[in-house]
């Protein structure tokens, strides 16, 4: 993992689920890699993030995610759609899912929750 980047104390750290996150990992939340002091952006915010870190037992929360994304987009314009998740589907389709294998992909989604979590980052007022 040290070509990746990521230590073997980090690399340890990521694989036992100690720097899970509601997705994905967090390689260091202390030190966000643009502005060198802690995180203090929305989950969702992670997906543009260098210290994100997602590996295979992330992919079914990913998709659950998606699910939940897919259903705002639903209920909501998409020109407030797009601003408020728009970037966080993009990465999460275009970049992070695109790293796995279609098997990989279909054995998560047998796996995935149905509880995407996305409520727990959203002011309950903020919906509609």
């Amino acid at each position: 993992m040290e070509e990746s980047g990521i230590g073997p104390d980090t690399a340890r750290q990521a694989a036992d689920g100690e720097l899970d996150t509601g997705w994905t990992a967090c390689v260091d939340h202390d030190q966000h890699p643009l502005t060198g002091e802690a995180c203090q952006v929305t989950f969702l915010d992670c997906f543009h993030c260098g210290n994100c870190l997602v590996t295979r037992d992330h992919l079914p929360r990913l998709l659950a995610l998606l699910d939940a994304l897919a259903q705002r987009r639903r209920e909501l314009a998409e020109e407030v759609w797009w601003p408020r998740y728009g970037p966080a589907w993009v990465a999460i389709r275009q970049d992070m899912l695109a790293k796995f294998t279609p098997a990989e992909l279909q054995h998560a989604q047998a796996d995935k929750p149905h509880d995407a979590l996305l409520d727990l980052i959203e002011n309950p007022w903020g919906l509609p």
